[in-house]
């Protein structure tokens, strides 16, 4: 509901109505008080601004003064009463106070410093490069005679990854009767895992193994619908390689009962004549970064032992094979007594008490016992050991290549 609107003659009224106000101030006055209240005004904020700064650097310094007076207070306050207590025990307690008191202070400043070294050592890891690890694996060792006290050795021929080279790898075994040789060999065949060395899964073989009629003579029978017989060419690499090391000079064939055997290359075959003295050369094997380092007979002869020699320092062009003897191993004259060759170092030939050393050294051996002879001497060495080799004096050659066990 709108309220009704007042008359300007009820408003006059009511004004007369109200008491009468009198103001006995002159205008000079009047004046010079709202002149002061404006300077008033002026002056205010600044000295407000001015007070609120000085209040918070006295709050702040009483702060910080009071809570280090109260530290200082209670650590003071504490060192009072420890010091109470300990003179109200007994000289002996005292005494063992005191020492805990400062194993405490040691186990304090202990705790500190390992844990600067800790910081020193973490600055140290993170600053340095990390180590790389060689993968390869060692040159898997020869066997020689000293090696085989009470012990004998089995050698079998693998093709290597590619079947361009058949590998000799050997085993040490328990000492057996030279009339068990051929059992122990097909045991060897069956247990062996060739591709954890980088070789070919060859073996076991689908024939049988026995002794021949004749003396250091091995019999194999095969059966008609072998595969051996139209992969003979690899397969009696394979055998003749593995029969050499064992003293076999010689191998006969038999299909099914039947004398002899049908070979796809090499045609009917009876017997076969294993030689012990080819005149090889040798090089280094190794499938990968992973995989052994092997010595390998060459597929080729040579006509004498220091072209056989220089033939081991060539890099054939073939996938995971390399020379074996390095072009810094360099010899100066070559002569031989019987079963004795002498090998007369170059003054600057390269030797080092080192793997790869030891791995050419080796690599002469076996080629030295190629070509028939049974000890190596060389001369003017610039170091007395490699490894196990001891070059002031003859060195018999090894007897079997690349241990595996």
């Amino acid at each position: 509901m709108r309220k009704p609107r007042w008359k300007e003659n009820e408003i006059e009224d009511m004004l007369h109505q109200l008491p009468k106000v009198q103001d006995k101030r002159t205008k000079d006055e009047v004046y010079a008080r709202i002149h002061n209240k404006k300077r008033k005004k002026q002056w205010f904020p600044l000295i407000v601004g001015v007070a609120s700064l000085f209040l918070m650097v006295v709050l702040a310094s009483s702060l910080i003064i009071g809570k280090e007076g109260t530290t200082s207070k209670e650590e003071s306050s504490d060192k009072k009463l420890a010091v109470s207590e300990l003179k109200s025990l007994p000289d002996h307690e005292q005494q063992d106070a005191k020492v805990k008191d400062k194993s405490a202070e040691d186990k304090e400043e202990n705790s500190k410093l390992q844990s600067k070294r800790g910081i020193e050592t973490k600055e140290e890891v993170f600053d340095s490069e990390p180590v790389k690890k060689d993968k390869a694996v060692a040159l898997a060792p020869a066997i020689y005679p000293d090696d085989l006290k009470n012990k004998s050795t089995i050698t079998m021929g693998v093709p290597d990854n590619q079947q361009n080279f058949v590998i000799p790898i050997s085993i040490v075994v328990n000492r057996y009767d030279e009339s068990d040789t051929l059992n122990q060999l097909v045991n060897q065949m069956s247990d062996i895992n060739e591709e954890q060395y980088g070789l070919s899964d060859y073996f076991p073989l689908d024939i049988e193994i026995t002794q021949g009629t004749e003396m250091n003579t091995a019999h194999i029978e095969l059966h008609e619908d072998s595969q051996l017989l139209d992969e003979d060419i690899l397969f009696l690499h394979t055998m003749e390689e593995t029969l050499s090391y064992l003293n076999i000079e010689k191998m006969t064939f038999a299909t099914d009962g039947k004398q002899g055997a049908r070979f796809a290359h090499a045609g009917f075959l009876k017997e076969a004549d294993i030689p012990q003295q080819k005149n090889r050369t040798f090089l280094l094997y190794q499938n990968d970064e992973s995989s052994p380092k092997f010595l390998v007979p060459s597929n080729m002869d040579y006509q004498d032992f220091e072209e056989a020699l220089q033939a081991g320092k060539e890099e054939p062009d073939i996938e995971g094979i390399s020379s074996a003897i390095p072009d810094d191993l360099i010899w100066e004259k070559i002569s031989s007594d019987g079963d004795l060759v002498t090998i007369q170092l170059a003054e600057q030939a390269a030797i080092e008490n080192s793997e790869d050393s030891l791995q050419a050294l080796e690599a002469i051996l076996f080629i030295a016992k190629e070509f028939g002879f049974n000890r190596v001497k060389f001369e003017n060495a610039p170091i007395e050991k490699v490894g196990n080799l001891n070059l002031t004096e003859d060195i018999v050659v090894p007897k079997a290549p690349n241990q595996v066990n």
